[in-house]
């Protein structure tokens, strides 16, 4: 952790501190988000014969064959959202406290995310292009909803 503290946490923090220094944080998205989110104890599938899977069962890392793959969480996830317009310091949403970490507050599809971030930069989550005679849509079929909630 203290690693990871070094490599992202503290380039981050300098990155938004930058930002707002230079009074351009406001008018500036930074997101940070992963495809599916992760812990660190190792996935074993009942019934698979994938030479990778684990047979300990636990969930509490307590020897070294603990650690290695890692379980997806695909029902909840965080991103992190800072400027554009975004409120500071808000929460929205939340996941359970025990696994599979599902969300149970609040929960935002990835189209919606993604017209959330659209109508910070000022682009409608409908707008589309024609090419070749085929619709082609900012978010999935032009159906995403911003989560309004987040901004200031």
């Amino acid at each position: 952790m203290k690693r990871v503290k070094q490599e992202i946490d503290r380039p981050i923090a300098q990155l938004i501190l930058d930002l707002e220094e230079r009074g351009i944080l406001d008018r500036t998205l930074v997101v940070l988000a992963s495809e599916f989110s992760r812990d660190m104890i190792i996935e074993g599938i009942p019934g698979s014969t994938a030479r990778d899977q684990s047979r300990a069962k636990t969930d509490v890392l307590k020897e070294m064959k603990h650690y290695g793959l890692h379980r997806h969480f695909t029902g909840g996830s965080s991103v992190l959202m800072f400027g554009g317009g975004v409120k500071k310091g808000y929460q929205y949403g939340e996941t359970a406290n025990e696994r599979p970490f599902v969300a149970t507050k609040n929960p935002v599809s990835i189209t919606d995310m993604h017209a959330t971030i659209f109508h910070a930069m000022g682009i409608a989550p409908d707008l589309k292009f024609d090419i070749e005679k085929r619709p082609f849509y900012a978010t999935e079929d032009g159906l995403g909803k911003p989560v309004l909630d987040i901004f200031a």
